[in-house]
């Protein structure tokens, strides 16, 4: 490479002369209020997993979560069937969900 010539450089935001399409859907948030909140929501998420006692409470629980949030990310499974892999009732999922639902403030 030639050391008069400028150096390419790849994959770096801060030198791209075009903005990411998923910049113009999803734009960031302004630091102060919003991150604050987001902050909270996601440390409250995280304590109520850890809260459980054993690894695979710990494991429902992050399913819960998923089941809330991305259900997606979880093939879109029932809480039937969440419950069944866990070795537990439909209830009981139930009642996890709204323990976490209550845990961030949600109805």
């Amino acid at each position: 490479m030639n050391p008069d010539e400028p150096r390419q450089i790849e994959n770096d935001p801060r030198h791209a002369d075009w903005r990411h399409p998923v910049d113009e859907i999803e734009p960031l948030a302004p630091a102060g209020d919003s991150n604050t909140r987001a902050c909270e929501a996601l440390s409250r998420t995280f304590i109520w997993i850890a809260d459980a006692g054993t690894l695979e409470q710990i494991g429902l629980r992050a399913t819960v979560v998923l089941h809330t949030v991305r259900e997606d990310l979880i093939e879109g499974a029932t809480l039937e069937e969440i419950g069944h892999r866990a070795g537990c009732t439909r209830q009981a999922v139930e009642n996890l969900l709204a323990d976490f639902r209550a845990t961030l403030g949600w109805r």
